[in-house]
């Protein structure tokens, strides 16, 4: 039996949760600082799940992973290199959703230590970053060796429905919006600003034509180093026309800004008022209806000649009623705690790109309800 916590109640962890309960060799732990949530999500998962109350910040955070064998971190990413700590005083290996880049590259800087103690850590194991980076290393090995020149990541999504909603960690959301993104262009990063570089992007129906532009994102934290002779790598995102406005909206009024401003009371950051607003919207009704899908294109030549590799994943809502964007988050993680469970995950610090065997992780996916497509284009003339 495999012994897994997941670390965070929320729509992503309780996700996870629901998905590690889908296998009856999984004995799962929801580990969350609301006992209730933690509670209801774990009744949900059925008699192989139990719930705990945990304080991430606390000392005593190892203690409460008990004799798990993996920990699925589904938190912002602020908490991830504390997590990491009670990870590796606990003896059990780590996974989280992603670092928004800076973070990401300050965990890396513990793959020494997880090394030494036989412990595997995945950093951004989502859809994006995760399946991107499984897509970027799936392009790359079927060309030339170093044969990859540019890695183009694209992530797009609509609701049908219409239906106003915040997709993931709403914080995360704010910081893509407002904090300048990085690009790895010409063998070089660089930033630019936050939402800018905007394209027009067909993703596949039916979510169409979307504009898709640079937030920060660790796919250029991580990839050009990993996959060899790259000197491109782009992060773009697409959201809903009603989002992609919404919020670029809030970040003109200043409703994003954390330096707390005077009002007739005492002076409060509008950052913290438009979170408590947005924690407050309601559930939308029904069942979902949403549809994502990520696109990755890694040009470069095979057998000396152009080729362009198109990896495309797209997620549908699920029979337990979760929503595309989060079956497509929430399911990553999950596979890769439970191959780190299984000794699958080689000890030290890894992203998505070097921890595992790309066309093995995606056909997990694909098991598990995600449609996969690839698509290598050649053409005759020699490169250059």
């Amino acid at each position: 039996m495999t012994r897994i916590a997941v670390l965070g109640a929320g729509a992503m962890g309780s996700a996870a949760a629901r998905l590690l309960s889908r296998r009856d060799d999984v004995d799962l732990r929801v580990l969350d600082s609301d006992a209730d949530r933690a509670g209801r999500v774990a009744e949900a998962c059925g008699a192989s799940a139990t719930a705990s109350v945990v304080d991430i910040s606390s000392p005593s955070l190892a203690d409460a992973f008990g004799d798990v064998q993996a920990v699925a971190a589904c938190i912002p990413y602020r908490l991830n290199i504390p997590v990491m700590e009670a990870c590796l005083a606990a003896g059990v290996h780590y996974a989280d959703l992603g670092g928004l880049f800076h973070t990401t590259l300050k965990q890396l800087e513990l793959h020494r230590r997880f090394a030494d103690a036989g412990l595997s850590a995945v950093l951004g194991i989502g859809s994006a970053p995760g399946i991107t980076n499984v897509l970027a290393r799936a392009g790359a090995d079927r060309l030339d060796p170093g044969g990859a020149r540019s890695i183009d990541c694209l992530n797009g999504a609509i609701d049908p429905s219409g239906e106003f909603g915040v997709p993931y960690s709403a914080a995360t959301i704010i910081d893509e919006f407002t904090l300048p993104a990085m690009v790895f262009e010409g063998g070089a990063l660089r930033e630019v600003p936050a939402a800018s570089g905007g394209i027009r992007h067909r993703f596949p129906d039916p979510i169409g034509e979307q504009e898709a532009f640079y937030t920060l994102h660790s796919e250029p934290a991580t990839l050009p180093s990993r996959i060899e002779g790259v000197r491109d790598v782009r992060w773009r995102l697409a959201l809903p026309d009603v989002l992609t406005q919404g919020f670029r909206l809030l970040v003109r009024l200043g409703l994003t800004d954390e330096q707390p401003v005077e009002t007739t009371g005492t002076p409060v950051s509008p950052r913290e008022v438009l979170m408590q607003a947005l924690s407050r919207l309601p559930a939308p009704d029904g069942p979902p209806q949403d549809v994502e899908a990520i696109d990755v294109i890694v040009t470069g030549t095979r057998d000396g000649r152009p080729a362009t590799f198109t990896g495309t994943t797209v997620f549908h809502p699920t029979a337990e009623g979760i929503g595309a964007g989060t079956f497509g988050t929430a399911l990553p993680i999950g596979v890769a705690a439970r191959w780190q469970a299984a000794g699958r995950i080689s000890p030290g610090v890894h992203p998505p790109e070097s921890a595992f065997d790309a066309m093995a992780f995606l056909a997990e996916l694909s098991a598990e309800g995600v449609e996969v497509r690839t698509r290598l284009d050649e053409r005759l003339e020699p490169a250059g």
